[in-house]
């Protein structure tokens, strides 16, 4: 547990006083480190961000709009209540829909967000609260949650994508406790088919710099002391793990999408056919022309069938 020395406690200290006020809209569930490290754990490192995902499941623009209503109610409550929070409002989406808030109280700031294309979930949201430890330090909070496997899930994909060392971090600690259960792994193949990027990007990233990402916006972060190597082995992990879970049952499935066919009854999920970001990337996929799909299909063939 973190200490009053800290240099982030005082950012924890405003997130959790901001949580209630987010709590308020049911159509938002936590996820991402937060989701993490004050409900799931009892804070093996600090996170000052609050990822959401927006639940329904409607067109874009319906989305975008009942995002930006919801995050400005939000807003007026954090700058309207006692104490009064200095809330700006911005967009990311290009057409100036509301998708996230940076709260401060004077000397601490907060961010709040939505990624108003990674709508919806796989498995159920739930109420959690705040860790018992985290409560006895900095207070009582709940909110809906989405389920353990959406968000290490979402972590997952991650650290295999922008893989900056908290992502990584978080995963080493999943590794060291539950691991990735058969539950946790298909929902991870969701979340993979809805990617934003390519999969085979995905399955064989290639290894980033995070050097100085690990001594600007890693270092005092966690409970424990964590060498930058750590976290290197924990990626080369994640990978191989990935890769040896992957039978020829997973391997098809994948294959289908790309080959816009899927097979869904390969995955063994209810309801991924209707996420808006795999419905998304199903559509771009409908739009590649034959030789470039079929150089796709060829590409994640090898990523599947060959080393990685």
């Amino acid at each position: 547990m973190i200490t009053p020395d800290n240099r982030y406690y005082r950012q924890v200290q405003l997130l959790v006083r901001v949580l209630p006020h987010v709590a308020a809209e049911p159509c938002f569930a936590l996820k991402g480190g937060t989701a993490i490290n004050l409900f799931m754990r009892d804070l093996p490192r600090v996170s000052v961000d609050i990822d959401l995902a927006y639940l329904p499941i409607a067109d874009f623009e319906h989305s975008q709009t009942e995002i930006d209503a919801a995050l400005r109610r939000i807003g007026e409550r954090l700058s309207g209540g006692s104490p009064a929070y200095r809330v700006t409002f911005g967009a990311n989406d290009g057409v100036g829909s509301v998708d996230t808030l940076s709260v401060t109280d004077g000397t601490q700031t907060v961010k709040v967000e939505v990624n108003p294309v990674l709508r919806g979930a796989v498995n159920t949201p739930t109420l959690l609260a705040l860790r018992p430890a985290v409560q006895e330090e900095f207070g009582f909070a709940q909110i809906t949650t989405l389920a353990f496997e959406d968000v290490y899930a979402g972590k997952l994909m991650a650290a295999l994508d922008r893989q900056h060392p908290r992502d990584l971090f978080d995963v080493m600690i999943l590794l060291e406790n539950e691991g990735i259960s058969d539950r946790l792994f298909r929902t991870w193949l969701a979340y993979l088919v809805g990617h934003k990027g390519s999969m085979a990007d995905a399955l064989a990233p290639n290894r980033k710099d995070i050097g100085a990402l690990f001594h600007s916006q890693f270092v005092a972060m966690t409970e424990r002391e964590i060498a930058l190597e750590e976290l290197l082995d924990v990626r080369e992990r994640l990978i191989v793990e990935l890769h040896a879970r992957l039978r020829e049952r997973e391997r098809e499935f994948l294959l289908s999408v790309k080959r816009g066919e899927p097979r869904w009854d390969l995955l063994g999920l209810d309801g991924v056919e209707r996420l808006p970001a795999v419905k998304w990337k199903l559509h771009n996929l409908e739009r590649m022309a034959p030789e470039a799909r079929r150089r796709a299909v060829a590409r994640l063939e090898k990523v599947l069938f060959g080393s990685n």
